[in-house]
């Protein structure tokens, strides 16, 4: 018996996943680079020129840069840097509290930061070279939460170079005469995945940087003349 086998029509598709890790604003940015470099590349011509105004456009097209995926860095979707120390401070925790909390004590504390000045009860302005004697940075920062001989968080005010959140908590340690100082610090990386990258190279430095202004301040606090009113 003859029988025919007849192949049915059907649809069948590749579902092909783009990987972006790139977002709207850089894809822009890539654009009009790639058109200027391929541009420039024809009126002079210049082969490292054309070539690289071309992978502009494959990244403004595509939303995927092959370097920040190298990286590991998905700049659509931006996370905050968190870095945190902790540290035992040989004081109990109401005086770490309060002489954390009047501010004006912490310029001499902590190495690299230059000024603070009280503006009113939560508001205050400060001055770091926390980048040496590349430059100074000035930024406005608000507490936004204060817990007498326990916590006190804060937050930059609209306009700072870099946006960030802390908290600096005060926990009594193995007795009455110690206390634990944990001190978390939080920023979000500015200018897309370049900043990311940026933050990457630089969080070794302010992880080991955090470290060595609070080892300053421990010895500033645990060595100074107690003041009796």
């Amino acid at each position: 018996m003859n029988t025919n086998l007849k192949l049915q029509s059907g649809r069948f598709s590749i579902e092909k996943h783009q990987y972006e890790n790139i977002g709207w604003s850089e894809r822009m940015v890539s654009m009009f680079l790639s058109g200027a470099l391929i541009s420039w590349g024809l009126r002079k011509p210049s082969k490292a020129k054309f070539l690289y105004g071309a992978y502009m456009a494959y990244r403004a097209a595509t939303g995927r840069c092959l370097l920040y995926e190298q990286l590991g860095i998905d700049a659509k979707k931006p996370r905050a840097v968190n870095i945190r120390g902790e540290f035992v401070i040989e004081k109990s925790s109401s005086e770490v509290y309060s002489y954390w909390r009047n501010l004006n004590n912490l310029p001499g504390s902590i190495r690299h930061l230059l000024d603070v000045k009280v503006i009113d009860e939560n508001l205050s302005h400060w001055k770091s070279n926390v980048m040496g004697n590349l430059f100074s940075i000035d930024w406005d920062a608000e507490i936004v939460k204060d817990e007498p001989g326990r916590l006190i968080g804060w937050q930059s005010a609209e306009g700072a170079l870099i946006h960030h959140v802390g908290k600096v908590e005060f926990s009594p340690g193995a007795d009455d005469r110690t206390t634990v100082l944990k001190v978390t610090l939080s920023y979000r990386p500015p200018a897309g995945g370049v900043g990311i990258g940026l933050a990457k190279l630089m969080n070794p430095y302010l992880e080991g940087l955090l470290k060595k202004e609070i080892k300053s301040f421990k010895h500033t606090i645990e060595n100074r003349t107690p003041v009796y009113t």
